[in-house]
C-alpha cells in the first residue's frame, strides 16, 4: 500500500490538475518578482538566477559526466570580460556578444578540456582548481594588451546602460522605479528559460545519453560504441560555454567586471550551490543558484547571542552560521533540497508511468487502501493546519527579529502548499466515496478538506492577484 495520499496515473486527469496548481504557482512566483522585491533585492535574484545557470554548467561535468571538475569560475571570468571589453571597447550590443561569448567559452572548453580530461578524479580535480586559482591573476598581465582589455585590477566597467525600450515597458515592474533591474530579470529569466530547454533537450539526445552512460559505466559505455573522448571533451566545451554565458549575464547585470569577483571562491559556491541543490539534477542547479545567494545573504544579517560572544554576520565567525546549515543539510537532505523535495512530494503524490499501450505499468487499485482509508482525515487536518499557520505567522511579523521573521515566513507560506494539497485529497475521496470505495464516514472530512482546501487555495491566489494589480495596474498598459 502506498503512504501517498494520491496515486494516480501519467498524465490522467487527476495528474494533470496537480501540474495545473504547480504551473499557477511558477507563474505567480515569475510575475510577483520583480513587483514585490525591492530593487537592490532584485539584484540579488539576478545574481541568484545567474549562478543557477553557471551551476548547470558545473553539473554538466560533474553531475551528468560524473567528473570532478572544479573551475568553472574561470569560465564565467571569460564570459564576463569578453563580453565588456566588445560592449565596452567595441560598442557592440550585448545580443551581438552572446553568439561570440559561447563561440569562445566552447573553444576554451576544447583547449582546457583536451589536455585536462586525460586525468581522472582528484588528479582532475586539482588541475581545475589550478585553472580557477590562477585566472584573477591572468587577467592583470600587461603582455598581450590583455590588462588593456580587461582593465587590470581595477577591473573594467560598461558604460552602456541596460534600459528597457518603449514597447518594453508593459513587463511587470519596468515601468518605474525597479525598472532598470526589473527588466534586467526579465533578460535573465529568457535566457535562463531558454538555456534550461536546451539543456534538456541536449541530455535526452544521443550526445547526452552519451555522457550519462559515461557516468554511469564508463567501460560500458565504451563497449556499446561511445567514443569516451569525443564525448567528454564536447561536454566539457558546452559545459565552458554555459559557464561563459553565465559571465555575459554577470556582466549585462552589473555593468563592472574583475579578476576579484572571479576567483576560487566562487567556484566553491558553485559547487556548495550543486551539491545542496542536487547533484545530476537541473532542478537542482536553479535551487542551488538561488540558496548560494539568498542564504548566504541571510546568515550576514543574522544575530545569535552567546553569552560572552555574539555570533553574527559581521564577525569574524561570520562563515560559521553558513557553515552550520550546510552540515544540517548534510545529515538531513544528503541528496540535496531536489531530493528533499521529492521526497516530500512522494508522499503527496504518487505518479503510476504507462506502457506503450498509455496503460499504468500497475492497476491503481493495488495502491487504494480502500474501505479502511485516513487519507480524507489527513487532508483534513491539512486543510484546517493551513489557515491556522497563516494567522500563527502574520502573529509573529510583528517580532523584531530575523530569525523569527524567516520563520513567520515559512509559517505564512505554508498554506501555499497545503491548502490545494487538501482540496485535491478531498476531491479523490469524494470520487471514491461515489464509486463505493469508501465508507460514508469519509464524507464529512473530505467535503471539509475540499470546502477549506478551495478556501485556502483561492485566498492565496486572491492575494497573489491584489498585490499584482496594487502594484502594476493592468489599467495602466497601453494597448498599442
Amino acid at each position: 500500500m502506498s503512504e501517498a495520499l494520491v496515486v494516480v496515473a501519467k498524465n490522467s486527469a487527476e495528474h494533470k490538475r496537480w501540474n495545473y496548481v504547480v504551473y499557477l504557482y511558477a507563474a505567480g512566483l515569475l510575475l510577483l518578482t520583480p513587483l514585490v522585491l525591492e530593487p537592490f533585492e532584485i539584484g540579488k535574484m539576478n545574481r541568484a538566477l545567474i549562478m543557477s545557470v553557471a551551476i548547470l554548467a558545473v553539473n554538466l561535468v560533474v553531475g551528468f559526466n560524473g567528473m570532478l571538475a572544479l573551475g568553472h569560475s574561470a569560465f564565467m571570468g571569460i564570459g564576463a570580460f569578453v563580453t565588456a571589453s566588445m560592449v565596452q571597447d567595441e560598442n557592440w550590443d550585448y545580443w551581438q556578444v552572446l553568439p561570440v561569448v559561447l563561440i569562445v567559452g566552447f573553444l576554451m572548453g576544447i583547449i582546457i578540456g583536451l589536455p585536462a580530461l586525460r586525468v581522472k578524479g582528484l588528479y582532475l580535480a586539482l588541475t581545475t582548481i589550478a585553472q580557477a586559482a590562477v585566472f584573477p591573476t591572468l587577467v592583470n598581465i600587461d603582455e598581450l594588451g590583455i590588462a588593456a582589455r580587461t582593465g587590470g585590477p581595477n577591473g573594467k566597467g560598461v558604460s552602456e546602460e541596460v534600459i528597457a525600450p518603449s514597447y518594453w515597458e508593459w513587463l511587470p515592474g519596468v515601468d518605474g522605479a525597479r525598472g532598470g533591474s526589473a527588466y534586467r530579470y526579465w533578460i535573465i529569466i529568457l535566457m535562463l528559460g531558454i538555456t534550461l530547454l536546451l539543456v534538456t533537450n541536449y541530455l535526452r539526445s544521443r550526445p547526452g545519453r552519451a555522457v550519462l552512460a559515461i557516468r554511469d559505466n564508463e567501460a560500458g559505455a565504451a563497449v556499446y560504441g561511445v567514443n569516451l573522448p569525443v564525448a567528454k571533451t564536447m561536454n566539457f566545451a558546452i559545459s565552458a560555454a554555459l559557464g561563459s554565458l553565465a559571465g555575459l549575464m554577470w556582466c549585462l547585470d552589473k555593468a563592472f567586471v574583475a579578476g576579484q569577483d572571479f576567483t576560487f571562491l566562487l567556484a566553491i559556491d558553485l559547487i556548495i550551490g550543486l551539491v545542496l541543490g542536487g547533484v545530476g539534477t537541473i532542478q537542482g542547479s536553479l535551487v542551488g543558484g538561488l540558496f548560494v545567494v539568498w542564504v548566504n545573504d541571510l546568515t550576514k544579517r543574522i544575530s545569535v547571542p552567546l553569552g560572552l560572544y555574539t555570533l553574527n554576520g559581521d564577525g569574524p565567525l561570520a562563515k560559521a552560521i553558513f557553515g552550520l546549515i550546510l552540515i544540517l543539510f548534510t545529515f538531513f537532505a544528503p541528496g540535496g533540497i531536489v531530493s528533499l523535495g521529492r521526497l516530500i512530494n512522494d508522499k503527496l503524490i504518487r505518479i503510476i508511468p504507462l506502457t506503450p499501450a498509455g496503460q499504468p505499468i500497475e492497476p491503481l487499485s493495488k495502491f487504494d487502501p480502500g474501505m479502511e482509508s485516513t487519507r480524507a482525515d489527513t487532508a483534513m487536518k491539512m486543510s484546517i493546519a493551513g489557515p491556522i499557520l497563516l494567522a500563527v505567522g502574520w502573529l509573529l511579523m510583528n517580532v523584531n527579529n530575523l530569525i523569527v521573521g524567516v520563520l513567520a515566513f515559512g509559517l505564512r507560506m505554508s498554506i501555499v502548499v497545503l491548502a490545494p494539497v487538501a482540496m485535491l485529497v478531498g476531491v479523490n475521496e469524494l470520487k471514491k466515496h461515489a464509486d463505493g470505495n469508501r465508507p460514508d464516514a469519509i464524507k464529512g472530512p473530505a467535503t471539509m478538506a475540499q470546502t477549506l482546501g478551495a478556501l485556502g487555495f483561492l485566498f492565496v491566489i486572491g492575494y497573489a492577484v491584489q498585490r499584482f494589480v496594487q502594484t502594476y495596474p493592468i489599467w495602466d498598459i497601453p494597448l498599442i
